[in-house]
């Protein structure tokens, strides 16, 4: 598809989305359907599936009879906090989805609400997931619904992220709700009944600083393209991006006569690696990550300008845990002309007090620097969020 026409169509597609999601907007729904709160009850029959909160990974399946407290004194082989701390959902037929965070060994009281029975209605709860650490209700935002064959019906959800709509045909609908910048699209069924969703979605990341170099065998103009596969909007650049850059490059890498690599940054919300890569030193962090860039096939300038921006902002941390990601997914570039060889790698970067097990990588096979090559590197600091 062509670049400028999908960037029209992702724009086309964002607006109508804030539009359907904007009550003051007087070209926004049509409708607003008030939804019953939720009823106070107690629940039986409850699940909480256990997570570590600063790892992720899940810990255990605690079944409750009914509600009450509970006291969560699960261990972890190498626990991120001391003492280690935990996020639980809770969960029941008939009742809606809660959040409860503790560290172990400390009591938490269970506590569940019911979902309300409404004839031709869609509720459950949005939760906002984070890498690692611990989600949070979509709370007190604004949401809508696409109605089959035109209109919508504007919502919002309250403290706890609970959403609802009535009065609805036995239809396939679209949800739409606002992730920060980014748009984010469910489909939902309702039958005669109350049927329940519960809604998840990533929190939106920045791509920090991908440094794309140039070298053609000859001086060329060459135009280069961004597609984001997945979502997501280019919030900065040098030169400047506007669609597309088409710049002349000579066979050293210098780009119109003053840039010395193309530089932009990318906000997405996007499924990461965080089990396969490379743990390293921290207290040599600056020797280990030459020696790590150096082996992946990055040469001169391009490591040293990574040095330069990525080692103030990873701090002096005992240790840093280094996942390469699928770039392709993530960010795809289009270049004309096609060239001889590309390398491009984008790290997810994890300053930790303690070391940890991950599946370390093996390198990769030399890169091949005949003909025009394009290069690239970038990062997501995961401390930002």
């Amino acid at each position: 598809m062509n670049h400028k026409f999908y960037s029209l169509l992702l724009s086309l597609l964002i607006i109508a989305a804030l539009i359907c999601i904007s009550c003051d907007n007087s070209t926004g729904p049509e409708e607003t359907h008030e939804f019953p709160a939720a009823i106070s009850a107690v629940a039986t029959d409850i699940t909480l599936y256990v997570y570590s909160d600063g790892w992720g990974t899940a810990l255990d399946t605690v079944e409750m009879t009914t509600e009450g407290p509970v006291t969560l004194d699960i261990e972890e082989e190498i626990p991120y906090h001391d003492p280690p701390r935990y996020f639980s959902y809770a969960k029941a037929d008939g009742f809606y989805a809660e959040i409860y965070t503790s560290q172990k060994g400390e009591t938490i009281t269970i506590d569940l609400d019911s979902v309300p029975q409404v004839a031709n209605s869609i509720t459950g709860v949005i939760f906002e997931q984070q890498i690692y650490f611990a989600p949070c209700y979509f709370a007190e935002k604004d949401i809508a619904i696409s109605v089959p064959g035109g209109g919508s019906i504007a919502g919002t959800t309250d403290e706890q992220g609970r959403y609802g709509f009535s009065g609805l045909e036995a239809d396939l609908y679209l949800l739409h709700l606002a992730n920060g910048n980014l748009p984010e699209v469910y489909y939902i069924s309702n039958t005669s009944g109350t049927d329940y969703n519960d809604l998840y979605f990533l929190s939106e990341m920045v791509v920090d600083a991908p440094n794309i170099y140039l070298y053609p065998s000859d001086t060329i103009d060459v135009n280069i393209d961004i597609d984001l596969p997945n979502g997501g909007h280019i919030i900065a650049s040098e030169p400047s991006y506007n669609n597309g850059w088409s710049v002349n490059v000579t066979p050293d890498g210098l780009i119109d006569g003053q840039y010395e690599y193309l530089f932009y940054e990318v906000l997405q919300a996007v499924p990461l690696n965080v089990q396969d890569g490379w743990l390293l030193d921290g207290t040599k962090l600056e020797s280990e990550l030459r020696y790590l860039l150096a082996n992946l096939g990055f040469v001169g300038r391009e490591i040293d300008d990574f040095i330069e921006y990525w080692l103030p902002r990873l701090g002096d941390s005992p240790y840093c845990a280094i996942y390469p990601q699928n770039v392709e997914a993530m960010i795809t570039l289009n270049i004309e002309p096609v060239p001889d060889n590309i390398f491009r790698m984008i790290f997810l970067f994890r300053p930790l007090q303690i070391p940890i097990s991950l599946n370390t990588l093996p390198l990769p096979d030399a890169i091949r620097r005949d003909g025009f090559t394009v290069i690239e590197w970038g990062g997501i600091l995961l401390t930002n969020y």
